[in-house]
């Protein structure tokens, strides 16, 4: 297993061997606040020219990936735990004319589907059960995860009639455990999730009281093996977004004056 960059149209990209099915994560996409939607009011959305800017990113992003030409399926991320079924019927491409009903993951059992979740910090998470052709993305930020959303896009994935162990998962570039600095509610937040799984997740920071170090893609990890995930089927991304900021979009490292990652998925059409 391993990630590997790709670069084409402008456009940055890894991807894992462990998925067996279309999908990428991006490096930063654009400049600050280009998002294809924004989370929050926005008036300075409105102007036509970061629409254009944004719709072109957009456009070079599914020509350089191979993705259909009516675009993506897209979420507007609340931390929260929401996964919701989509179809090609709900494919667009920016500038979007309404926001994307408020959800955390998008699962799909339609080919040709590319769903779509955002982060610069947090923790993409893209799933491919082949043998019952479902893919899923979601997006885990330390809330989601001590939420359990691993625990709700297993049981998507069960729900449509796949299974467990037969999943593929792939754990995106995030902040990583050597700059995700913690007060103590999220620490003990990880091991009431986790139980004694969490041994060794949230070392106290050296020297500094009461702050602790976070490893929430390991967090995460660790929450698909007790679902039932098997270990070789999960890939883990090594790159830090806030230690790698020239390259990746940090909430953290830019005080949330940023742009956005990408992590799309897509089932392929069965040969």
């Amino acid at each position: 297993m391993a990630f590997t960059l790709t670069e084409k149209n402008g456009i940055s990209w890894t991807a894992t061997d462990v998925l067996g099915t279309k999908h990428l994560f991006t490096r930063r996409l654009g400049g600050v606040g280009d998002y294809p939607y924004s989370s929050n009011p926005d008036p300075d959305w409105e102007a036509r020219e970061i629409q254009a800017r944004v719709r072109a990113q957009w456009l070079a992003l599914r020509d350089a990936g191979g993705f259909p030409a009516e675009g993506f399926c897209f979420t507007r991320q609340v931390h929260a735990t929401h996964i919701r079924y989509v179809t090609a019927a709900e494919r667009k491409l920016p500038p979007l004319t309404h926001r994307p009903e408020d959800c955390d993951g998008l699962i799909t059992d339609r080919p040709g589907v590319p769903l779509c979740v955002f982060t610069a910090d947090c923790v993409p998470v893209l799933l491919h059960e082949p043998a019952a052709g479902i893919v899923a993305a979601v997006h885990s930020g330390w809330k989601g995860t001590v939420q359990d959303m691993m625990g709700a896009a297993v049981r998507a994935v069960r729900d449509m009639g796949g299974a467990p162990e037969r999943i593929r998962a792939a754990i995106g570039p995030a902040i990583g455990r050597c700059c995700f600095e913690t007060g103590p509610e999220v620490k003990e937040a990880v091991e009431a999730l986790l139980g004694s799984d969490a041994d060794g997740l949230c070392p106290p920071e050296d020297g500094v009281e009461g702050k602790y170090m976070v490893d929430l893609k390991e967090a995460n990890r660790r929450r698909l093996l007790q679902l039932g995930v098997a270990a070789e089927h999960i890939d883990v991304s090594p790159d830090c977004t806030m230690c790698m900021a020239d390259v990746y979009w940090s909430h953290r490292a830019t005080k949330g004056l940023r742009g956005t990652q990408a992590a799309v998925i897509m089932l392929e059409d069965r040969v």
